[in-house]
């Protein structure tokens, strides 16, 4: 799509965490946008997220996929926008990972040199992660809400992509409105009902959490093995997460909870009080790549895929989402959803 300066504003679809932070992104460059979010009878997975931000992956403690570029943009970004709604959410916190059994401690620390990195501080017992911490989603999306609606850029509706949308090559109409652009934010939703964008990598992940009080756990930092337990203060964490790829309900499954159970017991934690679960569906890819972009024919756009990692993935990418937008960078070629123009009809 040829990217369009003109002075229409852009349509944003989603308030979910990748709407939010594009909405954000695009209010502090001053670039006029509307937003319309479904009610809260659909089934929106950015209030069950975990929330946390973590430089290292996978069992090797290998750093994240361009961990430094995300990290540096990252830490100002959640400060600036406390500061703008005026609370907190942001909340950076150590993050410890015992070694699982003696077996993978040797393994590792004969490794040690080649797996070092400045994120990671070794122990005998395991190893801290450095830069970690979480994000109050759930309180970012109720507080950036509450600042669109009292700008009066948000409506509550659920929009059909196929019906409400009026598309020429210039613009896209919407209930009377003109926009140089729409950009869909909607989540694992878009795999089924996104018209324009539902044939992409999708690979969607049910996940679910435990909520739950005791006084056992340290809260001084994040514990990560075979799981995590995270700490919210007044003795309250989260348990997490599960995996699941052919149930897509937001209905709790009993075998998630034994999963979850069995993952306090693995994380030491045996008196515990059970308050709530919480369900979501991670919008996933086959290559584990976002999907950011522009329609190589319309005036649409797409800011998504980013899995469990949209804490960390979403801000550097509103900002490569603005800039090719205003003709000034191109997103990142393993995020950009040229990647796929090939399955684009001309």
């Amino acid at each position: 799509m040829p990217i369009n300066k003109h002075t229409l504003p852009v349509l944003i679809v989603g308030q979910g965490l990748a709407g939010t932070i594009l909405a954000h992104t695009l209010d502090q460059a001053n670039v006029a946008f509307n937003i319309v979010d479904a009610p809260n009878t659909y089934f929106t997975s950015s209030y069950a997220a975990g929330g946390i931000f973590n430089p290292v992956t996978g069992r090797k403690l290998e750093k994240s996929w361009l961990v430094d570029e995300l990290f540096t943009y990252l830490f100002p970004f959640y400060r600036t926008l406390e500061k703008a709604l005026d609370t907190s959410f942001f909340h950076p916190m150590p993050l410890f990972r015992p070694f699982a059994n003696e077996e993978m401690k040797g393994w590792l620390l004969d490794r040690k040199d080649a797996i070092h990195n400045e994120y990671l501080r070794w122990e005998e017992e395991g190893v801290w992660i450095e830069n970690a911490g979480w994000l109050d989603v759930e309180c970012l999306l109720k507080c950036s809400k509450q600042y669109f609606q009292s700008k009066n850029l948000i409506k509550e509706i659920a929009i059909n992509p196929s019906i409400d949308l009026t598309i020429s090559v210039d613009e896209v109409h919407f209930q009377g409105q003109a926009y140089a652009c729409v950009v869909f934010c909607e989540g694992f939703h878009a795999q089924k009902h996104n018209p324009f964008f539902g044939h992409l990598n999708f690979l969607p992940a049910k996940g679910e959490l435990m909520k739950i009080k005791s006084v056992e756990p340290s809260q001084e930092y994040i514990l990560n093995k075979n799981g995590f337990l995270l700490p919210l203060g007044n003795d309250v964490f989260k348990v997490g997460a599960t995996y699941r790829w052919d149930d897509f309900s937001n209905q709790p499954s009993f075998s998630a909870t034994l999963d979850l159970r069995n993952k306090l017991t693995s994380l030491g934690v045996n008196s515990y009080e059970e308050v709530e679960m919480s369900t979501g569906v991670r919008p996933a890819t086959q290559d584990r790549r976002p999907l950011v972009g522009f329609h190589p024919q319309l005036p649409l756009a797409i800011f998504n895929g980013f899995g469990s990692k949209g804490v960390s993935l979403s801000p550097y990418f509103a900002q490569q989402w603005l800039a090719e937008w205003k003709g000034e960078g191109q997103i990142n070629s393993e995020a950009s959803i040229r990647r796929f123009y090939h399955l684009f009809s001309t």
